[in-house]
């Protein structure tokens, strides 16, 4: 039991609830585990997001209104993981948020010893009674993480002397430390008790932050270092198409063969061979009769039905893709691409180009779950709610001119993403877009992109950068 308290602090740990336990027999395990799913449910806390979340859930009802604070060390997915939404929408309401610190040091993401995982560090004020005060929240994005104690020290003290750029303004807050800038402040309003993302997180830098956070709330094309803007219709990916089935459901359906069969398959994501955007199948897939042991059967008909030409990438390393969606010239399945089908076809070229330009790769980043650096997955959910250009919204003649863009650079190789400054297939991806779209100038934007840390797996601080 614990007394109120005016301090906490806590490193807990990230193991998820669905692996404690595994000394005890299964019934046992079963009954134990199902336990404190619903403790946890109770206490506004999801057991997928792990033992991480009960802990914060916990000493949230202990800590004293007005004056007491929590610190934390937990995965970087807090800040975005829709698995922790639970847990921010519990900070947002019962907490001033106001200090979130990240790393973006390749050579070191967290700041525990013990993982390998991106990590963040929050700092919040739990909120009195009837505090309903709107407040801002300070991100701190570290481009060198200190490795010793007294360097955090010393960090932490220039952190503090430091006012953090406003999002609503221009310019940086440049954290400098034995002459040398380290990182970046942004100040960023905190959240309305939704457990949206925390996105003030995902860059290095405050000009991409806000680039990001203009596009993807009201679809305005702010190029870092452009003066002119404009402005381009977004929607969530799935208001223009149904995401198809993963590649578990897959394999409940059918199994893999070399042999023709009327099911053609995309496999694999080898960076090397998955260069351009256009992709032809390269397997074949062959219907089940028996389900696998341990599964159930699933109707390979049914399965078929959400095949599909347009396809985006379910798992990304960042500093070695190239390509995060391709398209076919017919309806194929993916073991590592979602499916999406959409209603017609011109709109998958406006797709496929997007999701490959600067812009796509703008959204990407702005919307990611990181989970190790750049090891990005993306769920089936973050997906369908991604922002996306609306196609829909698109005259005649310009869907029509990116089919013939598309059409131009289907088999133009694409240099991964760290290279992107000086891939000429890009550069002409992104003119050519922005031609249609009437936008400014994308290359700033694509320069800062390919030297974000995520993407080319380098610090900023090194020479030459």
């Amino acid at each position: 039991m614990l007394p109120p308290l005016d301090l906490a602090i806590m490193n807990p740990p990230f193991t998820r609830s669905s692996l404690l336990f595994g000394s005890l027999p299964a019934r046992e395990r079963t009954r134990i585990q199902s336990e404190i799913k619903a403790r946890l449910k109770s206490h506004g806390a999801s057991a997928v997001a792990g033992v991480g979340a009960a802990f914060v859930a916990a000493v949230t009802p202990k800590i004293r209104p007005g004056e007491g604070r929590l610190a934390l060390v937990l995965p970087l997915t807090v800040c975005t993981g829709r698995s922790w939404q639970q847990t921010r929408a519990l900070i947002e309401r019962d907490f001033r948020l106001d200090m979130v610190i990240a790393s973006h040091d390749p050579q070191r993401w967290n700041f525990s010893d013990s993982t390998d995982l991106s990590e963040a560090l929050l700092i919040a004020t739990k909120r009195s009674e009837g505090d309903a005060a709107e407040s801002r929240t300070t991100y701190v994005n570290l481009w060198e993480n200190p490795d010793n104690v007294l360097d955090a020290g010393r960090l932490a003290d220039v952190i503090g002397a430091t006012p953090p750029a406003d999002l609503e303004a221009t310019g940086a807050a440049l954290l400098e430390l034995d002459g040398r800038h380290i990182g970046e402040a942004i100040s960023l309003p905190q959240g309305d008790a939704t457990g949206e993302q925390w996105d003030g997180v995902q860059f290095s830098r405050a000009d991409l932050t806000r680039s990001a956070h203009s596009l993807l709330t009201s679809g305005a094309v702010q190029v870092p270092g452009q003066s002119t803007a404009a402005e381009i219709p977004i929607c969530p990916l799935s208001e223009l198409g149904s995401i198809g089935p993963d590649r578990r459901d897959i394999l409940d359906g059918f199994t893999y063969t070399d042999t023709n069969t009327a099911y053609p398959l995309v496999a694999g994501h080898d960076t090397n061979e998955r260069t351009t955007l256009s992709v032809a199948p390269n397997k074949h897939l062959a219907a089940l009769s028996k389900p696998r042991r341990g599964r159930r059967l699933k109707s390979a008909t049914d399965l078929w039905q959400k095949a599909a030409r347009l396809f985006v990438a379910e798992r990304l390393r960042l500093d070695t893709v190239r390509t995060v969606s391709m398209k076919c010239d017919r309806d194929v399945l993916s073991n590592v691409f979602w499916e999406i089908k959409t209603a017609e076809e011109l709109h998958d070229f406006g797709l496929v180009l997007w999701l490959n330009s600067s812009l796509g790769v703008l959204t990407l980043l702005g919307t990611r779950t990181t989970t190790e650096g750049g090891w990005v997955s993306l769920k089936k959910g973050d997906l369908e709610e991604m922002p996306v250009l609306d196609v829909r919204e698109l005259e005649d003649r310009q869907l029509e001119r990116l089919a013939a863009l598309f059409e131009e650079l289907a088999e133009e190789a694409l240099l991964p993403l760290p290279e992107m400054a000086e891939c000429a297939a890009r550069e002409r991806l992104d003119a050519g877009l922005a031609e249609v779209l009437g936008l400014p100038d994308l290359t700033p934007l694509r320069r800062m992109l390919a030297s974000e840390p995520v993407v080319s797996n380098r610090r900023l601080t090194e020479p030459g950068d």
